[in-house]
C-alpha cells in the first residue's frame, strides 16, 4: 500500500527582515525630519525671522500664497524706506481699516510713489499687493529689496496661521518619510551591487549624510527656484547643515539594520 503525503506549499510572504527595514526607514525619516525642522526653526528665530517661519511662511508656500495682510502695508513701506505725507497716510489708514483699497486710491498712491523716485517695478509690485493680486513671487521680490534686518522684522510680524503651520508640518514630514525609505532602498541596492563600504555602520551613516547633501543641492538649485520663492530667505549655510544632520540621524537609525549580516537577510 502506497503512502501519500500532503503537499504543503512553501510560504512566499515577504521576510520579516524586509518589513523591519521599511519600518526602521520610516522611523529614521521621521526622526531626521524632526531634527531638520527644529534646527531651522531655532536658527530662523535667532535670526529674527520668527520661530514658526519655516512652517508658517516657507514650506506652505508650495500650496498657499503667503501675502501680508493690508494692515501690514504701512510697516512694509517703512521697511522699504518709504515715508508718505501725513494726509496720505491718514487716507491710507482709513482704507486699510475698511479692509479694501480702491483702484483709484491705489493709482493715486502709485503716482505719488513714482514722484518720490520709487522704482517703477517696486511700485507695480506694491500695486499688486494693495489690490489683492499678489503672488509669492510678488512678496518675495518685495522682501528681497529690503535690508536684511527690516526683512526679518517683516517676516517675524507676519500673522501665524494654524492652517499653514499644519500644512507645512504635514508636507515636511511626508517628504522626510519618503527620503528615509529612499535612502534605505538606495543603500541596500548599492550594497547588493558590491559596494562593500556599506557593510559597515560608518559606511551607512556616511552614505546617508551624502544623501542629505545631495537633497540640499537638488532643493536649492532645482526644485525651489521655480516652485517656492519664499524659501530663498532661509539661511542657506544652516539649511545645508540641517540636511547633513538629517542624513546623520537617518544613517544612525538605519545602520543597525542595513549594515553587517542583517542587511543580507532583507533580500
Amino acid at each position: 500500500m502506497t503512502q501519500t503525503t500532503k503537499y504543503q506549499p512553501q510560504a512566499t510572504a515577504s521576510p520579516p527582515a524586509a518589513k523591519a527595514w521599511v519600518r526602521r526607514a520610516l522611523g529614521a525619516g521621521l526622526a531626521g525630519g524632526v531634527v531638520l525642522a527644529m534646527i531651522m526653526m531655532i536658527v530662523m528665530a535667532a535670526d529674527g525671522q520668527g520661530f514658526w517661519s519655516p512652517l508658517n511662511l516657507g514650506i506652505p508656500a508650495f500650496v498657499y500664497t503667503i501675502a501680508p495682510p493690508l494692515a501690514m502695508l504701512p510697516s512694509l513701506m517703512a521697511a522699504m524706506g518709504i515715508s508718505l505725507p501725513a494726509a496720505t497716510m491718514s487716507q491710507l489708514s482709513g482704507a486699510i481699516a475698511s479692509g479694501h483699497i480702491s483702484s483709484a486710491m491705489a493709482k493715486q498712491l502709485g503716482t505719488m510713489l513714482m514722484s518720490m523716485h520709487v522704482p517703477a517695478a517696486k511700485v507695480q509690485l506694491m500695486g499688486q499687493l494693495m489690490m489683492g493680486h499678489a503672488t509669492n513671487s510678488t512678496v518675495s521680490q518685495l522682501l528681497a529689496g529690503m535690508p536684511s534686518s527690516a526683512r526679518n522684522a517683516v517676516m517675524a510680524a507676519m500673522p501665524i496661521s494654524s492652517g499653514r503651520v499644519v500644512v507645512g508640518l504635514v508636507l515636511h514630514m511626508m517628504m522626510s518619510l519618503l527620503l528615509g525609505v529612499s535612502f534605505a532602498a538606495v543603500i541596500l541596492g548599492a550594497r547588493r551591487a558590491g559596494i562593500s563600504v556599506l557593510r559597515i555602520r560608518s559606511g551607512v551613516i556616511g552614505a546617508s549624510m551624502l544623501g542629505g547633501a545631495i537633497v540640499y543641492v537638488l532643493m536649492r538649485w532645482v526644485l525651489l527656484p521655480p516652485t517656492n520663492s519664499m524659501m530663498a530667505f532661509v539661511p542657506q549655510w544652516w539649511f545645508f547643515i540641517a540636511h547633513l544632520m538629517f542624513g546623520l540621524v537617518v544613517g544612525m537609525i538605519l545602520a543597525p539594520v542595513l549594515a553587517g549580516s542583517r542587511a543580507s537577510s532583507a533580500r
